[in-house]
């Protein structure tokens, strides 16, 4: 889910930094300029037609080392993209990729226009940006991974999220999920959590609340009946798992579908192009 996007211009020699403990992901797509990014202990010198991505608390300072314009967004992603992502757990909470003149570039670059053409919209036309941002991620996830050579988490856990994105609203004991893995419960629950940062009980029940942010944004349905299309046992039971995971209780995320771009950097005045 986008919590917020934008563009954004500035001159050489300005900097911008974030302090530990911002919650959400974090994605540049750098246009024009070559910035200087300090993150995790080392300096990142990143060209123009690149991206950095970064996971939930990750404090970082860019330097712009001359006229510089992005595109970026804030954003939740959706539980499928999670294992591939930055981990949360401290491990590797940044992907950074250099695209240059590669087809990919092409195809980033129709994403871009398409989620800031779209950001600008009211559900259901909303979730044209969400899948914009989803295409963004997945090419520089496979852009990253053929330029580091590097391979995709484990089959076993994609098959056992592929499950939860089937079955999310009924009962998945983890007993059921390491027996779609072929595993033991208590092997299972160690290579689940080493892949993905969370437990399977913990991504099950923030896949159920993603589900719900959903179904929230592009339905009529009533609370209770989009918690029990989740999982969720009781009205009162979802109420509270729902206020605890994002902070607002599931009326108040309905009647605030979007939080805009100034509430989260009221400083910044570009508009989208």
């Amino acid at each position: 889910m986008i919590i917020s996007a934008g563009t954004s211009s500035h001159g050489a020699g300005l900097q911008f930094e974030r302090e530990p403990g911002f919650p959400y992901w974090t994605a540049g797509f750098f246009l024009t300029g070559p910035i200087e990014v300090a993150c995790e202990g080392r300096t990142l010198s990143i060209p123009p037609r690149s991206c950095l991505i970064l996971g939930p608390n990750t404090p970082y300072r860019i330097t712009m080392l001359s006229k510089h314009r992005e595109i970026w967004t804030i954003f939740d992603p959706r539980m499928r993209l999670r294992s591939a992502l930055p981990a949360a757990d401290g491990r590797s909470r940044v992907i950074s990729v250099v695209f240059g003149d590669s087809p990919a570039w092409s195809r980033m670059r129709a994403s871009l226009n398409d989620l800031m053409h779209w950001w600008a919209s009211q559900p259901p036309e909303l979730q044209l940006a969400e899948n914009a941002v989803e295409r963004l991620l997945l090419l520089a996830i496979r852009e990253h991974g053929l330029q580091q050579d590097q391979r995709m988490p484990d089959d076993r856990i994609h098959r056992v999220v592929a499950h939860i994105e089937r079955r999310f609203g009924e009962e998945l004991p983890v007993e059921e999920l390491a027996s779609v893995a072929g595993l033991s419960p208590s092997r299972f629950a160690h290579l689940f959590r080493e892949t993905t940062g969370l437990s399977p009980i913990k991504f099950l029940e923030m896949h159920r609340i993603e589900r719900a942010k959903h179904l929230m944004l592009t339905t009529d349905l009533r609370v209770q009946e989009i918690g029990n299309r989740c999982g969720f046992p009781n009205a009162q039971h979802f109420s509270v798992r729902f206020r605890n995971m994002t902070g607002q209780s599931p009326s108040a995320f309905r009647h605030l579908p979007k939080r805009r771009f100034r509430e989260l950097h009221p400083e910044e005045e570009d508009a989208p192009s």
